[in-house]
């Protein structure tokens, strides 16, 4: 069963009136998903008018130039203007009004909790209100969602946590009551570290798996974890877990017997859907062909 909830909005009038008291409630514009902890939605181009009380701790990307007037938690509206690469931050409980032209942008919502665990190892940690001009790194997470959306989310789950988690450290280590003393990554794991880390992945793959889990085998934050893990193997957690997958789904689907609905759940996909999806990707065909072909030998990539 998925962790991901998807919603799609396409309303006529995108307006939060500014003569009104701020909202505890998120716009309902564009493309979301949702976990308990949290979101990601895609929004459309057009004109905004926002007035919001923020329920999460928000982080927006855009795609391209947007203009007009906000307020980062002020009552004065000053001439605003976001970059492709900068970042707007929005901490939970604080508020944000605009009149913008937008181009088409990412948003990323963090429960505090999340905020805690996934990358300050407990610490009680802040955003700041406010923006971060223009990074190398910042479009490149919004073409990382925009691709998650396209291709069907292939990775699941764990690729999207993967991608807020390292979008969420980068946002911590430069506006947050954090930044001056945010722990650096570790360059690699041990080797001891890491075979215990694949252990656990070989022996869990049919199960959920996601960084907070896998992190805590070896007592590092999701983030930490997730940047040794990728500088050690040279790929990160969640495209390992996904070679797993299809490795134990090719060997199952040599029992005819087994429906592919059923070799997709023991191999860890969730449904027959995501591992179709997987398949394609990674293979260049379906498990139903896969299966009438007899098992050609897979690519997946082997690490340790």
């Amino acid at each position: 069963m998925s962790l991901l909830q998807e919603f799609l909005f396409d309303p006529t009038d995108r307006k939060i009136p500014l003569d009104q008291p701020p909202l505890e409630n998120l716009p309902q514009w564009g493309h979301w998903i949702e976990t308990p902890e949290y979101m990601v939605a895609i929004v459309p181009p057009g004109h905004l008018e926002v007035n919001l009380c923020s329920p999460l701790n928000l982080v927006a990307t855009s795609f391209g130039l947007t203009q007009g007037v906000a307020a980062f938690d002020s009552a004065r509206l000053k001439p605003y203007k976001a970059t492709p690469g900068g970042f707007d931050i929005v901490p939970q409980g604080s508020t944000y009004r605009s009149v913008e032209d937008a181009s088409c942008f990412v948003v990323f919502g963090y429960s505090q909790a999340f905020l805690s665990h996934s990358v300050a190892e407990g610490e009680t940690v802040e955003l700041l209100p406010g923006q971060i001009f223009k990074t190398h790194w910042g479009l490149s997470a919004a073409i990382a969602i925009q691709e998650f959306f396209d291709n069907g989310q292939l990775g699941g789950a764990f690729y999207l946590e993967s991608v807020v988690t390292a979008v969420l450290g980068q946002i911590i280590y430069r506006r947050s009551t954090l930044s001056q003393r945010f722990k650096r990554p570790p360059e690699f794991l041990e080797p001891q570290l890491l075979k215990n880390v694949l252990d656990y992945i070989r022996a869990n793959v049919s199960q959920p798996l996601n960084l907070s889990n896998i992190a805590t085998i070896i007592g590092l934050s999701p983030y930490h974890f997730a940047r040794a893990f990728k500088a050690t193997t040279g790929i990160p957690p969640y495209q390992y877990v996904l070679q797993c997958r299809v490795e134990l789904a090719q060997q199952l689907l040599q029992d005819k017997r087994q429906s592919l609905a059923e070799v997709a759940i023991e191999a860890g996909f969730g449904n027959q859907s995501h591992m179709t999806t997987v398949f394609r990707h990674v293979l260049q065909t379906t498990p139903k062909q896969y299966r009438e072909e007899k098992g050609l030998p897979g690519n997946c990539i082997s690490i340790g």
